[in-house]
């Protein structure tokens, strides 16, 4: 037999079901008895708190039983997992859900790998594209990252009730921000990478087309949506951004790749020596992938101008202070170690880092 050429796939990972909109959190119950009748409920404190009644309410109404409920998440850990999972052994439960925001719906959804389960993500904030994804970023209790783990299959159904996210601080659709701006960024770099590397699946267009989606609709409603929000107004632009964000990023990031920015991102996190959120961390080392690949001088400017109008951070010293050995540290971990800077089409060498770094910290674009 003749030996098989190596197919190029193409490949596209998405939720069974996403619902948005005021009032989403009602059809969980509805949505959630396909999958039985018994569900194991995990979230934060103050998630579980804001949405635990109408989760109760709309689950019971439909017949579900809640043999589980956890609302101690404060990190992803492995040592939380585990914990979680073996708990949910003993309740012969028939679905995870997880709700809040990255941290616990990530824990929920690696818990319902460990427990061989079906997960449907709520989302109460919109800091994180998590709750549609396949993927769960592990950390240590202190928030210093160690791995992305990848689940077999994404969560049967993501449900977002933009009244619920709406009235969260405005802090977190910053953040949310922040981190889907990267998804173009990453997406086309990754499939120039893949076309140069022949190492990978290819994107699919459909992929590369909601990253730029995403990212244009974050500049055209972004500064409006948070104006509407620290005035108290739930506008369609607030909800054109919370689509891209939990949907459109999560949907191009899923089916491309992370790649320089969230390496760097990851780097800067290992020191401890960087206190930015998530996404204002992804958002500025966007900036420095941006200025990495030499694109257009306009278009750089058009970013930072944009994450300056949103609140995010546009140079390193706005986000911590780190000691030049801290520094090459984490530029050698982004360069070298960490796997997302393999869908960068050409290798990356720290000291190159280091002097784009630099030049973004003086504006020089």
């Amino acid at each position: 037999m003749d030996k098989l050429e190596k197919i190029a796939i193409r490949r596209m990972l998405t939720p069974s079901l996403y619902i948005q909109g005021k009032g989403a959190i009602y059809y969980l119950g509805q949505k959630a008895f396909a999958f039985g009748d018994k569900a194991y409920v995990i979230g934060g404190p103050t998630a579980l708190n804001v949405a635990g009644e109408r989760i109760k309410k709309s689950l019971v109404s439909n017949g579900i039983e809640v043999v589980g409920w956890n609302d101690s998440v404060r990190e992803c850990t492995h040592k939380t997992i585990e914990k979680l999972a073996e708990s949910g052994k003993q309740m012969k439960a028939h679905f995870v859900v997880g709700v809040g925001g990255g941290r616990a719906i990530d824990t929920a959804k690696a818990v319902a790998w460990k427990m061989k389960l079906p997960v449907i993500s709520v989302g109460t904030q919109c800091a994180t594209n998590a709750d549609g994804s396949s993927e769960s970023v592990i950390y240590t209790e202190d928030h210093k990252f160690v791995e992305d783990l990848y689940l077999p299959r994404n969560p049967v159904a993501v449900i977002e009730d933009t009244e619920i996210i709406a009235k969260a601080p405005v802090k977190y659709l910053i953040w949310g921000m922040g981190d889907a701006v990267s998804c173009r960024f990453e997406g086309e770099a990754y499939a120039k990478a893949r076309l140069k590397k022949k190492d990978g699946a290819v994107p699919t267009s459909a992929a590369l087309a909601l990253g730029d989606a995403c990212y244009k609709s974050l500049l055209a409603n972004g500064l409006k949506a948070v104006t509407d929000l620290k005035n108290g107004i739930h506008s369609h632009e607030v909800d054109e951004v919370i689509e891209a964000v939990k949907l459109s990023s999560a949907m191009a990031f899923e089916n491309t790749g992370c790649a320089l920015a969230h390496a760097l991102h990851n780097g800067l996190t290992k020191t401890g020596q960087v206190k930015g959120e998530h996404g204002e961390i992804v958002a500025y080392a966007t900036i420095v992938q941006g200025v990495y690949e030499k694109r257009p001088r306009d278009e750089l400017q058009q970013l930072s101008q944009w994450c300056e109008k949103v609140g995010l951070p546009t140079k390193l010293k706005l986000i911590g202070d780190p000691s030049k050995a801290a520094l090459r540290m984490a530029v050698e971990y982004a360069a070298e170690k960490d796997h997302n800077i393999k869908n960068m089409p050409d290798k990356v060498k720290p000291s190159e880092l280091l002097e784009v770094m630099d030049r973004v910290e003086r504006g020089q674009f």
